[in-house]
């Protein structure tokens, strides 16, 4: 399977390079105009590097384009992959606003092409964990919130991608950048529609041009609510990268989370007190997962585990707490997508 990479310069990219080295992989074509790690993973993989990568796909013939660049240029290189019908997976939030998106997904369909979206925790031991409580997965929960604390916007910078600290080409800060898989993970365990949004935000960490703390919150029509805390301000180390904590309420269970671990309490067998499961709670583990998931997917012909109505249902919650964080947190209300 003849595979490239497009815009090489992104920070999720290295999490990807173990994983395509698989026997019957080949990494034909890099693309890197941000020029920064391609000649590195060119010469990793003996590829082809671009500094375009819009030459890349007049030149090169492949299988599978993994398609990564600034936020808001992912819906332009995904617009010349779909137009060459080169299966592929686009890493979130795939544009900057939900429109972009929904002009991806519109277009896919058309073409009946297959693309996959890296919302990976629909491939996470957190996942698996939760279906074994409930039973089933969507399930009836009652709330849930999430905090998911990352480095400072620096290590971006130092990564040779400030750009995710201009709002022109990230769109935002924490939260359409980190926020975005917790959306993902509220809508997949309840199974329903997100139909009010309220958030707040602020840069009060670091004072930049983009949010380093936001609260956002979401309710359905029958008022689940969940709730999402990210932010830029973790003041990390190689040994403890970013905090990362949950709460999860439903009438049979309640979960928490501990050190590497879920704590959960039975509400119909209380004298059993809390179990405990080890968890894979480094998100970074689940990548390459995510890699050898989507080519087997698109050899096979199954559908991908998250796809572009995934991310449209996502990234309209985005553009609500974006509005709402705008008007002082004041509560959005969501239209059902149309078809």
């Amino acid at each position: 399977m003849k595979v490239a990479l497009l815009e090489a310069s992104h920070w999720h990219v290295p999490l990807y390079l173990d994983a395509l080295e698989t026997p019957g992989i080949e990494v034909v074509a890099v693309s890197d105009s941000e020029q920064v790690k391609g000649q590195a993973i060119a010469t990793r993989f003996g590829s082809t590097l671009y500094a375009s990568a819009y030459e890349l796909l007049e030149r090169e013939e492949v299988d599978f384009a993994f398609v990564f660049g600034r936020h808001s240029e992912m819906p332009t290189l995904a617009e010349a992959v779909i137009a060459r019908r080169i299966p592929f997976a686009l890493e979130k939030p795939c544009g900057v606003n939900m429109s972009q998106v929904t002009r991806l997904r519109k277009l896919t369909e058309e073409a009946n092409l297959y693309c996959a979206v890296p919302l990976i925790f629909r491939m996470s031991d957190l996942l698996n964990a939760l279906h074994g409580a409930e039973g089933r997965i969507p399930s009836d929960f009652n709330y849930m919130s999430f905090r998911f604390i990352v480095g400072p916007p620096g290590r971006y910078e130092a990564a040779g991608a400030g750009w995710a600290l201009d709002p022109a080409f990230s769109g935002g800060g924490s939260t359409i950048n980190v926020a975005t898989h917790f959306i993902d993970l509220f809508r997949l365990l309840t199974g329903k529609d997100v139909t009010r949004v309220s958030a707040t935000m602020n840069a009060r960490t670091h004072r930049g041009a983009v949010e380093d703390y936001s609260l956002l919150t979401m309710q359905t029509e029958d008022g689940v609510i969940g709730l999402v805390e990210t932010g830029y301000s973790f003041p990390s180390t190689s040994d403890e990268q970013r905090e990362f904590s949950f709460t999860l309420s439903s009438d049979r269970m309640y979960a928490k989370s501990g050190p590497d671990r879920i704590e959960i309490r039975d509400r119909t067998n209380l004298a059993a007190g809390t179990r405990s499961l080890r968890l894979e709670l480094e998100t970074d583990a689940y990548y390459p997962l995510f890699v050898k998931r989507v080519l087997s997917e698109c050899r096979t012909g199954a559908k991908p585990i998250a796809s572009l109505r995934d991310a449209e249902a996502m990234m309209q919650v985005m553009d609500a707490a974006y509005a709402s964080a705008r008007q002082g947190g004041a509560l959005q209300t969501l239209a059902p997508i149309a078809a």
